[in-house]
This record gives C-alpha cells, sequence and structure tokens, in this order.
C-alpha cells in the first residue's frame, strides 16, 4: 500500500483530493479545474484519476445526469489513512524530547492551531494509547 504522503506529494493528485474534498465532480470537471491551474493536458488529469483510483484514494461510478461521464468521490478510509499518518508524526513530536526512560512525559504540549477531523479526534485517540502505553509498563513493573 502506497503511503498517504506520497500521494499527496505529487501536486496534480493534491489538487484532485482538494477538489473532491469539497464534494463529488465528474471527470471533466476535474479535468477542467486541473488543466487550467497545472497546464497539463487532459490525458494527463486521466492518467492521474486512473492512479488515485487504483490506490483506493478516489472513487468513481456513472454520472447519473449524464450516463457516458463519470463522477469521482474522495474515500473516507483514505482519509482515515492520511489522519493516521499525520497522527504518527504528532506522536513522534510529542516523544521529542524524552525522560530517563526515553519516553516523554503524558502531557501533550499544546498546539497554537486547533485541527479538527472528521473521523474522531486524533489528539484523543493519541493520548489513549500513550496512556495504555503507560499503564501496561506500570502493570509489568509492579508484576515484578
Amino acid at each position: 500500500m502506497v503511503h498517504p504522503f506520497e500521494i499527496m506529494a505529487q501536486p496534480i493528485r493534491r489538487r484532485i483530493v482538494e477538489v473532491l474534498a469539497v464534494g463529488d465532480h465528474t471527470a471533466g470537471e476535474l479535468c477542467d479545474v486541473v488543466t487550467v491551474e497545472h497546464g497539463v493536458s487532459r490525458t494527463a488529469v486521466s492518467h492521474h484519476l486512473a492512479a488515485l483510483r487504483e490506490r483506493g484514494v478516489v472513487r468513481s461510478d456513472v454520472d447519473a445526469a449524464d450516463p457516458r461521464a463519470r463522477r469521482y468521490f474522495l474515500d473516507s478510509e483514505f482519509l482515515m489513512r492520511l489522519d493516521d499518518a499525520v497522527c504518527e508524526l504528532f506522536e513522534l513530536w510529542d516523544h521529542r524530547y524524552g525522560t530517563a526512560q526515553g519516553r516523554a512525559p503524558l502531557v501533550d504540549p499544546r498546539r497554537t492551531r486547533v485541527r479538527l477531523h472528521r473521523f474522531g479526534d486524533a489528539a484523543d485517540r493519541r493520548r489513549a494509547r500513550s496512556i495504555a502505553a503507560w499503564t501496561d509498563d506500570d502493570a509489568a513493573e509492579r508484576s515484578n
């Protein structure tokens, strides 16, 4: 499986994901936006859409209004994978300063910007995993 950052690193694919984050669009609408902004051909946009579809980033279906056209949707599973990847970065960031045991304190540092998540609060998930790791270590020490 391709890492979500690899997908988002390509500017044309990132722009397609951004446009689809607003709502579903036909292939023609996506081509219109991307060809104007990036100066690529419609064939190149179709190639990127196919690559995104193969990697599970977008889904497509026949457009009800025009059966000859395809309508593209952003897959929520991809957004969750992307959110998890960002969450992993925050975990690394939180543990950048360690204690004698090589771990950072249990306190999450304050963030200057509020992060909104459609699929749950990533900070709460990180905190729960961190608490579970500490309580597992504490239980192991008490049993010794």
